[in-house]
């Protein structure tokens, strides 16, 4: 398990690097203005994380009927390709189109939720998630940085291939990676019905609010800075620092809460990120507004393993809707928030933030609603 978990490190790592220069891409290399490529890559992100929520179940099913191996070296396969083309995009529409491929053939988180749901033994499902979700956001702490980095050395379109020559790289060592056998002719979705569906709906429901809150902010970060006085030639510093803090900060909580935080607590837990959340509107430099990037980070932490690791420790069709339900709030979270900054002036800012605090507290209240008195998910 620990060399799989090493896989999904790199694997966040490649994905990653695109992550704290997107905007700027857009903006630089695209002719967009910065705020019209903020709300473009919110739009990029709801189209592939839609492409993803879509086809999520089916990878599940796959590493069912498969084996999660042979699963994990297709979807490698297809992202060294997409990003490879990625580097030549000459408009949005380009990055929208390969962006959408590239989810819709890319679902590694699936697969390696597939393969903790395999292997965890039993009862120990939400720690090994711990773990996981971990390694993959340590992964994305890292990645802003040293695609940062290599952006002002190489620049944005060298990023990206360097990205594909990563995911080259790792195909290699995930093949060498043993896996639980899966026997020909297996079925793994036979014993997976409606009743099973009708299970996790509580999860997929809360999942999908608390991603929407998680990840709403991560194409706005280089507006926040612009808005907070940064000067352009350091939006792309601050926005990595703030990416790779806000990462850490998730990576180190996520393992201690799910071990110390049950089920019962989660809603305080979301309370605590809305009004992390709403004081942001109000942040009056860039110290603030980091700081409160990495409380926000530390707090929501805890609520996803939970989440994942409860009711939902089923096969791969299983954890596939679940991973749907992650991607549609990482979609919705974006696209929502930039809808209501819009131009960025007056009170939008404002609303933009309140909004998404409103989702925390609706989801604390879900949770609360549903799965407190669920003993089974402790």
């Amino acid at each position: 398990m620990t060399s799989a978990l090493f896989v999904q490190f790199l694997t966040s790592v490649a994905f990653g690097l695109i992550g704290s220069f997107m905007p700027l891409f857009i903006n630089s290399d695209l002719g967009e203005s910065l705020i019209d490529a903020t709300y473009w890559t919110a739009v990029i992100q709801l189209i592939s994380s839609c492409a993803m929520a879509i086809t999520a179940p089916f990878w599940g099913w796959m590493c069912d009927r498969f084996g999660p191996k042979r699963i994990m070296l297709t979807v490698l396969t297809v992202n060294t390709v997409v990003f490879a083309c990625m580097a030549f995009s000459t408009s949005v529409l380009h990055i929208i189109i390969f962006r959408s491929l590239q989810s819709a053939f890319g679902g590694f988180s699936t697969v390696m939720f597939s393969l903790v749901a395999l292997v965890s033994p039993p009862g120990q499902l939400k720690k090994v998630l711990s773990y996981q979700i971990a390694a993959m956001t340590v992964g994305q702490l890292v990645s802003p940085g040293i695609g940062g980095g290599l952006a002002v050395i190489i620049g944005y379109r060298l990023t990206l291939i360097a990205s594909s020559l990563m995911f080259i790289a790792i195909i290699p060592v995930a093949y060498r990676l043993r896996f639980p056998k899966v026997q020909k002719g297996q079925r793994g979705t036979s014993s997976f019905n409606i009743t099973d569906v009708k299970a996790l709906m509580p999860d997929v429901v809360a999942l999908v609010l608390i991603y929407i809150c998680i990840g709403f902010i991560v194409p706005i970060i280089p507006w926040n800075f612009e808005f907070l006085g940064v000067p352009n030639d350091q939006l792309l510093i601050y926005t990595t620092i703030t990416t790779v803090l806000n990462a850490a900060a998730f990576a180190v909580a996520t393992p201690l809460l799910s071990s110390r935080v049950s089920v019962r607590a989660l809603p305080i837990l979301s309370i605590g990120a809305a009004f992390a959340i709403e004081a942001t509107a109000f942040a009056v430099n860039p110290i603030v507004f980091l700081v409160l990037r990495i409380a926000i980070g530390g707090v929501q932490a805890g609520i996803p393993p939970n989440l994942l690791g409860g009711r939902s420790g089923r096969k791969g069709t299983g954890m596939g809707i679940l991973n749907s339900a992650r991607f549609v709030g990482m979609g919705l979270g974006p696209f929502l928030a930039t809808t209501i900054l819009g131009d960025g002036k007056g009170p939008r800012p404002v609303f933009m933030y309140t909004g998404m605090a409103a989702i925390s507290v609706t989801c604390a209240i879900f949770l609360y609603a549903t799965h407190t008195k669920d003993t089974s998910s402790n």
